[in-house]
């Protein structure tokens, strides 16, 4: 038998660490299966819990969905928020970055974001590209102020690169 501190899966966890387990289970079955043929069950299993306690933490598969996809969406967020801040960069610098930044993490995400944003269909209302649209809007506005950019506006350059 293995003591809780040494047991990722032991019952004595943090809630944040739970969910994380929960959606990291979630995350790899339906890349495995396709969200459709995942169940609270086999999230459980895979998680090494209880049916029960996944429900302490989220009631429905559609709360699992949504979950997964405001994880999603603020993952793919992480970095670019990183990168518009750094003082070392242009602002062209800064959008070829964050450009690149969703590009690789496209890429390396493609199956679960399929999975979840295109066939879990709608969770909660999540409105995922308006983040992306304001740090776009905020960085090529900034790039303009300082006259790297050449836009008159913003809000309409960074709805064509979307």
């Amino acid at each position: 038998m293995t003591s809780p501190t040494t047991d990722a899966r032991s019952r004595n966890q943090p809630a944040d660490v739970r969910r994380r387990q929960i959606l990291d289970a979630a995350a790899s079955l339906a890349t495995e299966h396709g969200f459709e043929n995942v169940s609270i069950a086999n999230v459980a299993e895979r998680a090494g819990i209880a049916k029960g306690t996944v429900y302490l933490y989220y009631d429905s598969r559609q709360s699992i969905a949504a979950a997964l996809q405001a994880d999603l969406w603020e993952r793919m967020l992480d970095r670019p928020r990183e990168i518009v801040v750094r003082a070392d960069l242009t602002w062209s610098a800064k959008l070829d970055a964050v450009v690149a930044e969703w590009i690789r993490f496209e890429i390396d995400n493609h199956n679960l974001h399929h999975e979840i944003f295109h066939l879990a269909g709608d969770t909660d209302g999540i409105d995922p590209w308006e983040a992306s649209r304001q740090l776009l809007v905020d960085l090529i506005d900034n790039g303009t102020e300082t006259g790297e950019f050449d836009t008159p506006n913003p809000t309409i350059t960074a709805d064509f690169l979307l």
